[in-house]
């Protein structure tokens, strides 16, 4: 039987980040880098460039002016934001030609990016101090998927059939169908890309945060999310959420169900703007 190891392996050849984002990871992995040298990794890409640029001026920074240049951008939001936001925008590039049998890519990135906005809002929630990372843990929670519905999508729809039918948890069913469930297959290609380990670690244990000794708080928030995301696309009126939040995260995060609720609506109203955004730094420069 396969591994998730073995599938992330046979997957990565097809699925590798673009150049601009290898070359902005390089820069943020040598202590020695600057802001100019971060600059200059991201302007290579014009496409980039103006992805980034549309972000950092949008409602989700809400800078109180605009915002020009990539070298500013850096300046204010300093170097790890910066390639955070490089990793999303490099993420719904790589994998935005994927079959949809499975699943709508536009009904997973609209879910990708509902979990990390209201990842994000969580965090703040919490006062976490670098809370605009969670933004892309959110983003990622779910990232093992699409390479179940791409390489394994007979059995990776039977678990989505089933959970529909039944209530069971999908990565219940896809453990008992494949051995092993798309929080695994999301760790490992976290760890097979480099990036940070803290991601894999929060991907991998969101179903049970107590399961790891370290990055619980972040798997806590994930699961949080992942239930959210749930809620919103419930179509009993954004209710059914709260029985998919394991009863640790309420312990690790110290938050609670009205706190749930005000995350959930307002990462609702941010979702349109994000994924409008989105989609249009996905298109070549020039494109209309």
């Amino acid at each position: 039987m396969l591994t998730a190891e073995e599938l992330v392996k046979n997957c990565t050849k097809l699925f590798t980040l673009p150049e601009v984002y290898l070359q902005v990871k390089k820069v943020i992995d040598n202590p020695e880098s600057t802001m100019a040298d971060l600059s200059r990794a991201i302007s290579i890409d014009p496409g980039m460039t103006v992805a980034v640029l549309k972000l950092v001026n949008s409602a989700f920074y809400a800078m109180p002016r605009k915002v020009e240049t990539i070298s500013r951008a850096v300046g204010i939001l300093g170097m790890q934001p910066l390639h955070d936001l490089t990793l999303a925008i490099s993420v719904t590039k790589t994998f935005s030609g994927l079959n949809q049998h499975v699943m709508s890519m536009s009904v997973f990135w609209s879910n990708s990016f509902f979990s990390g906005l209201v990842a994000r809002e969580l965090a703040r929630k919490c006062f976490l101090v670098d809370s605009e990372r969670m933004f892309v843990e959110g983003l990622l929670r779910d990232i093992g998927h699409l390479l179940l519905y791409e390489q394994l999508p007979e059995p990776s729809e039977e678990a989505l059939r089933e959970s529909a039918k039944d209530g069971s948890p999908v990565h219940i069913l896809e453990q008992q169908l494949l051995g092993f469930d798309y929080t695994e297959v999301g760790q490992t290609l976290i760890e097979e890309w480099q990036l940070p380990k803290n991601f894999g670690i929060a991907i991998r244990y969101q179903n049970n945060p107590s399961g790891t000794s370290e990055h619980g708080f972040e798997a806590a928030l994930l699961n949080m999310a992942g239930a959210l995301t749930e809620g919103f696309q419930s179509p009993q009126g954004h209710a059914q959420w709260h029985h998919l939040v394991a009863p640790e995260s309420w312990k690790l995060t110290g938050l609670d169900e009205e706190g749930l609720q005000e995350c959930m609506l307002e990462a609702g109203k941010q979702l349109s703007g994000m994924l409008l955004l989105m989609e249009e730094a996905r298109q070549p420069v020039g494109a209309s």
